[in-house]
C-alpha cells in the first residue's frame, strides 16, 4: 500500500514473516535470506515506519561500511521526503528537519544514524539517551571471515561493544545477513540460543527436485534457479551457489580439493605414453533424472597422472559403446576400462561385441565401484596426488571445464566425471614386470633392407591375436611394429599377415610361437594357422621361462643407445611394457603369480619369448649365409640343405 512503487513483483509470504520478526518483542532477531531476497528493502521501509510512529527513540543503521550505511540511509531519507502517501499518512512532513549524510531526524522526535561497523560503537548518545534499536546489514565480507581470529573479533565486538553501547531496558538488535564462511558471524550468533533465528534459502528443497517450491515464485521462478545452479556448477562455483542462496555455509579451507592444487600444461611431456579410456556410464539418459556418463582419457608417468580429455554425458547404451571406441582409436588407447556394477549384460556385452565388429582387440577391463565405501571415499583417494600437484590437466581449464567444475564443487554437485577419474588409481594400479622401461626405451626404428630379417613373435587366446614386428642389429633390438586382432584365430592371422606382407615387402620373415602354444596346437590354433597362411612357425621359447627376460635389454645401454627399443608406431608394446604388462595386487598387499589377463600380457610374452630364444645364439648372424631347419620337437638349428624362403 505505502511502497508499491519500489516492488516490481507480487510479495511472497515470508517477506510478512520478515517484517513480523522485526516488530516482534524479541530482544536480538537474526535474519538469514538469500542474495537479492528484499531483506535491505524491508528494512529500510521498515525502519522508516518505526522512526515515524515513534517506536524506537534512537536507533543505529549499522552496515559493512561507513559509505554503504549512509547509503541504505540516504534511501530511507528520500522515501521520507518523497513518499505522498506516508506524508497523507501521518498527516504532513515526517521529518523535523533536513537529513544529513549520516542522520535522519523524524518529526516523532526518533533518530536513525549510520555508522559503518569498522568504526568504535562506544559512546554513542542521542539527548542523554543510549541507542535502543541496532540494525546490522550484511556487515560480514571476506575479510572478516578470513580466519578464526578475525571472526573472534566480530564477535567480541557484538558482546563488547554493540550490546553495552544500548539501552539496557528497551534495547532491540536486528541482523540480516547471508552466510559467507563455515565459521562467521551469523553461524555463531546461529548456535546463540539468546537468538530468535529465521532463515529464507530461494526455494524449500532440492533444486532439482520437481516438488521444490520457490521462495519468490514472481521474481525467482524454479527455471531460474536450475538454470543459476547450472551456470554456478560449471564455472566450478557451487558452493558459492550454495552459501548465496542456500544459505549452505561453506569455505574454501572446508573443501578438498581447491584452485591451487590444478596443473595445467598444452600438452603431456611424453607423447608415448599409453593411455586408458576410463568411462563410469549412467543408466540411464535423461538430462533431469539421472547422472552422466563420466568419462576421461588418462595416461601415467611415475606418480603423475595426465588428463588428456574429459567430460560427462547424458547418452544411450549404444552411444557409450560407440563413444568408447571411437575415443580409443582418438587416443590410440591402450586399453578401456568401465564400471559394470550391475550392467554387465546391459552394457558389458555390446562392448565386446562390438570388439568383433571392429576386429580390434581393445584391452578391456570390468570395473567394480568398490563396496567398503561410499563415492566420497573413493574420489578422496586422489586427494593426496592433487596435493602434491601430480595431476596436470592436457590442453589447460577450458578442456576440461566440467571436470574442474566438479573438482572445485565436490563434495557437492555430479560426481560422475571426478568418480571416473578416481578409478586410474586402479586402472594403473599393479606390480610392472618392467619398471625400468622408459623414455630411453623408445626411439625409431630403421627401416628394414632387403637383406635384413624381420622376426615376427606371434600369441593367442581363442578370442585375441598378437603380432610384434623385430629387427635386430648385433646386439640392439627394435620393436617395428606390432598388430592385435579380437576373434578366431584363424581370421585373425589372415588379417594380420596381410599388415604383415604389407609393411615389409622385400624383407625375409622369419616367425615365432610361443613354445606353449606351439607343441598344443589344440588348446590354441595358432601354429595350423600360421601354416595355412604360409608361414613357417619356429618353436620360442616357453613363457614362463622367459618372463622378465627382457630386464637385461631394457636397462643396458651401448654407445648411449638402449639394446631394446620400441617404435612410436608400436602401440600396443609401448602400452605393455610401460604399464599394461604387470601382476595384479590383490587385498592385503599379495601378488597374483601371473600376470594380469589381455592384449599387454599377449603382446609381452610374445616379445620375451622370441628374445630369449634369439639370445641363445640361435640366429642368423651367426653364420652367414648359412640355412636353417626345425625338428621335430620345433627347435630351430644349421642344417647343410637348402631351404625355401618365407613369402
Amino acid at each position: 500500500m505505502l511502497f508499491a512503487h519500489r516492488h516490481s513483483h507480487e510479495t511472497p509470504s515470508y517477506h510478512v514473516e520478515i517484517m513480523d520478526a522485526w516488530r516482534s518483542a524479541d530482544e536480538f532477531v537474526l535474519i538469514e535470506a538469500y542474495r537479492a531476497g528484499a531483506k535491505t528493502t524491508l528494512a529500510e521501509e521498515f525502519l522508516l515506519m518505526e522512526g515515524a510512529f515513534a517506536n524506537f527513540f534512537y536507533a543505529l543503521l549499522i552496515a559493512e561500511t561507513y559509505s554503504k550505511a549512509c547509503q541504505t540511509l540516504e534511501a530511507i531519507a528520500f522515501e521520507a521526503v518523497s513518499n505522498s502517501k506516508l506524508k497523507t499518512l501521518f498527516g504532513g512532513r515526517l521529518l523535523s528537519r533536513k537529513p544529513t549524510e549520516n542522520k535522519v531526524w523524524f518529526a516523532s522526535g526518533a533518530l536513525i544514524e549510520a555508522v559503518g561497523w569498522e568504526q568504535e560503537l562506544r559512546g554513542f548518545k542521542y539527548h542523554a539517551r543510549r541507542p535502543d534499536r541496532a540494525y546490522l546489514d550484511d556487515i560480514e565480507n571476506k575479510e572478516r571471515v578470513r580466519d578464526k581470529d578475525a571472526v573472534d573479533a566480530s564477535y567480541s565486538k557484538l558482546y563488547r561493544e554493540l550490546r553495552p553501547a544500548m539501552d539496557k531496558e528497551n534495547r532491540k538488535i536486528r541482523f540480516t545477513q547471508t552466510p559467507i564462511a563455515v565459521d562467521c558471524l551469523v553461524t555463531r550468533v546461529r548456535a546463540d540460543p539468546e537468538w530468535v533465528c529465521y532463515a529464507f534459502p530461494i526455494c524449500d528443497g532440492v533444486v532439482e527436485d520437481p516438488k521444490t517450491r520457490s521462495a519468490w515464485p514472481a521474481r525467482f521462478p524454479m527455471e531460474w534457479v536450475r538454470a543459476e545452479k547450472a551456470a554456478f556448477e560449471r564455472a566450478g562455483k557451487l558452493t558459492e551457489f550454495d552459501q548465496e542462496y542456500m544459505l549452505i555455509a561453506d569455505s574454501p579451507e572446508a573443501k578438498s580439493f581447491r584452485e591451487e592444487m590444478l596443473m595445467f600444461c598444452d600438452s603431456a611431456p611424453a607423447a608415448w605414453l599409453p593411455r586408458q579410456v576410463i568411462m563410469d556410464p549412467s543408466r540411464t539418459a535423461s538430462a533431469t533424472k539421472s547422472d552422466r556418463t563420466g568419462r576421461v582419457v588418462v595416461s601415467r608417468m611415475g606418480s603423475r597422472f595426465f588428463v588428456h580429455e574429459s567430460g560427462g554425458y547424458y547418452w544411450k547404451p549404444s552411444e557409450i559403446v560407440q563413444d568408447a571406441f571411437n575415443t580409443a582409436e582418438r587416443h590410440h588407447a591402450a586399453g578401456l576400462a568401465i564400471e559394470k556394477n550391475s550392467l554387465d549384460d546391459w552394457l558389458m556385452e555390446p562392448l565386446r561385441n562390438e570388439m568383433l565388429k571392429r576386429g580390434r582387440a581393445l584391452e578391456l577391463e570390468a570395473l567394480q565401484a568398490p563396496q567398503d565405501r561410499d563415492k566420497l571415499a573413493f574420489i578422496m583417494g586422489l586427494f593426496p596426488f592433487f596435493k602434491a600437484k601430480e595431476v596436470y590437466f592436457v590442453g589447460g581449464r577450458t578442456a576440461h571445464a566440467q571436470l574442474i567444475a566438479e573438482i572445485l564443487n565436490f563434495p557437492a554437485g555430479m560426481l560422475d566425471i571426478f568418480n571416473a577419474l578416481a578409478y586410474a588409481l586402479r586402472v594403473f594400479g599393479g606390480q610392472l614386470v618392467y619398471e625400468d622401461f622408459g623414455e630411453d626405451n623408445v626411439a625409431a626404428a630403421p627401416e628394414p633392407e632387403r637383406t635384413d630379417t624381420v622376426y615376427l613373435a606371434w600369441n593367442a587366446t581363442s578370442a585375441e591375436t598378437v603380432c610384434v614386428a623385430v629387427m635386430r642389429h648385433a646386439r640392439y633390438e627394435s620393436v617395428l611394429r606390432d598388430w592385435a586382432v579380437a576373434g578366431a584365430v584363424s581370421d585373425a592371422v589372415r588379417a594380420i599377415s596381410v599388415e604383415v606382407r604389407s609393411a615389409f615387402p622385400h624383407s625375409r620373415i622369419e616367425t615365432y610361437v610361443p613354445a606353449q602354444l606351439h607343441d598344443e596346437v589344440r588348446r590354441v590354433g595358432l601354429y595350423p594357422a600360421l601354416i595355412a597362411e604360409r608361414f613357417r612357425p619356429y618353436r620360442a621359447e616357453h613363457a614362463a621361462v622367459a618372463r622378465g627376460g627382457l630386464a637385461d635389454r631394457i636397462r643396458a645401454r651401448i654407445k648411449g643407445r638402449s639394446l631394446l627399443s620400441v617404435d612410436r608406431r608400436a602401440e600396443r608394446t609401448l602400452a605393455a611394457l610401460a604399464g599394461g604388462y604387470k601382476f595384479v595386487v590383490k587385498a592385503g598387499g599379495k601378488m597374483e603369480q601371473e600376470p594380469k589377463a589381455g592384449v599387454s600380457r599377449l603382446v609381452g610374452e610374445a616379445l620375451e619369448c622370441l628374445t630369449v630364444f634369439l639370445d641363445k645364439g640361435i640366429n642368423e648372424a651367426a653364420v652367414a649365409g648359412a640355412h636353417y631347419n626345425v625338428n621335430p620337437q620345433g627347435q630351430k638349428y644349421m642344417s647343410s640343405l637348402p631351404t625355401r624362403r618365407s613369402p
